[in-house]
């Protein structure tokens, strides 16, 4: 975990980070074919992934699972917003595989957090009380997820799946219509519409609460790609006002994952008295966080 920084903060891509394991923002220009563009979001998306795959196989390190999270999601993203342009089986087989690896890398990245932030937070708020099975729990379920990134990795599905992408996008038809600059608009504005509709709603379940998170990445990814098109003298606000959203709502799934984990896996007797209410109110806390800053909004 980076020094200073709890593992939700992120720092926005930029064109060119020094960090090559960290996202960068492709470059567009507004004359270029639809075709094109889709190839250079992807191949940034691809670049991204493959630099932090070797970590994930060598090391424990939270940081590279992360990142690779991001690079897939980010490529999941742009394949939907370029969807019309990659119908086939072999379109299907590449996202099925990506969705795939991103299950993995999710269950491995949701115990990193709660290893890494929500345990020590909570064992600080029990003080007296000991929290000792839950981190020994913890601490081999942590274990056995990374085994499982690992063989991922070495399966054969994921050893065919940068190939079978890199095949896709050399045989792209070449697409001039809609022209770049009118489809990335379409797009952003079918995402802004589901972000509002979602967060319009009057009461939210635990389900959209997770929904609004996954449908606000898909916008916040969607915004930064386009970034050089400039479409908006919004831009940068919209992208705060996606970051500090998807920060609220990390804070709330962490506090829900937190919870069920703790529930399900600690016997009756190793649940510390006070234990359950001090994740009852940290769910109580991130929700009313949500809600006043939709008020807000």
């Amino acid at each position: 975990m980076a020094k200073g920084r709890s593992l939700r903060q992120q720092r926005s891509p930029s064109h060119l980070s020094a960090d090559r394991t960290q996202a960068r923002i492709p470059r567009l220009q507004a004359d270029m074919g639809c075709d094109q563009a889709l190839k250079r979001i992807a191949l940034e998306c691809l670049r991204h992934l493959l630099a932090n795959t070797p970590a994930i196989c060598e090391g424990n390190e939270a940081e590279p699972v992360h990142q690779a999270r991001v690079a897939i999601r980010r490529l999941r993203t742009a394949l939907a917003i370029f969807s019309p342009l990659i119908r086939g089986r072999k379109w299907k087989a590449v996202s099925g595989d990506l969705k795939w690896l991103a299950g993995i890398l999710g269950k491995a990245r949701d115990l990193d957090v709660l290893a890494l932030e929500t345990l020590p937070a909570l064992q600080s708020e029990l003080r007296d009380a000991s929290l000792a099975p839950a981190a020994a729990a913890l601490s081999a379920a942590r274990q056995d997820s990374r085994a499982a990134c690992r063989v991922a990795l070495a399966s054969r599905r994921w050893t065919a799946l940068p190939p079978g992408l890199l095949k896709g996008l050399a045989r792209l038809p070449a697409c001039r219509q809609p022209a770049l600059p009118v489809l990335a608009n379409q797009s952003l504005k079918r995402q802004r519409k589901t972000v509002c509709e979602l967060q319009a709603e009057s009461r939210h379940s635990i389900g959209q609460w997770h929904e609004l998170r996954k449908q606000g990445k898909k916008l916040r990814y969607a915004a930064e790609f386009f970034t050089d098109l400039r479409l908006s003298r919004n831009d940068k606000r919209l992208l705060g006002k996606l970051q500090a959203l998807q920060r609220r709502l990390g804070d709330y799934n962490d506090a829900i994952i937190g919870r069920e984990w703790l529930l399900r896996h600690l016997a009756p007797e190793d649940m510390p008295e006070r234990l359950e209410q001090i994740l009852g109110r940290r769910i109580r806390l991130a929700e009313e966080s949500l809600l006043s800053a939709e008020h807000r909004s």
